[in-house]
């Protein structure tokens, strides 16, 4: 091999290693898991409910629950973290004075994984009798 065509290698390859970092593929998104494990519906005015849900270990999660009680509408926000197992469980006492029918509940979980914030969100119909 000639002096000028090895030298004209090294010098190529030295430009690859500067340059190859550049044109890395760019990071793949990961999909956050949001799957619901448990869930009381119907219920019973007065009566216990539930939500639980799994994601990942360390995730920040939030109930959204709409609903009418005597024709005034009420929201409940009601945020939790993942345990270490990346559970998340909600439990509360319906209003007994909640007016009956369908109402929608949302469960929507946010997390940073590598400088990207990931979201997901579960909707779900909520039937109090």
């Amino acid at each position: 091999m000639s002096r000028d065509v090895s030298r004209t290698l090294m010098v190529g390859l030295a430009l690859w290693g500067l340059i190859a970092p550049v044109i890395a593929p760019p990071a793949v998104a990961r999909e956050l898991p949001l799957t619901v494990v448990a869930f009381t519906s119907p219920v019973t005015r007065g009566h216990a409910a539930r939500v639980d849900v799994r994601t990942a270990p360390g995730t920040q999660c939030m109930l959204l629950f709409h609903y009418e009680t005597g024709g005034t509408a009420r929201n409940l926000a009601m945020p939790k973290r993942a345990d270490n197992r990346g559970r998340v469980s909600w439990r509360w006492r319906v209003d007994p004075k909640a007016t009956p029918g369908s109402w929608p509940i949302v469960v929507r979980c946010t997390d940073a994984f590598k400088g990207n914030v990931e979201q997901r969100r579960l909707e779900m119909p909520f039937v109090v009798r």
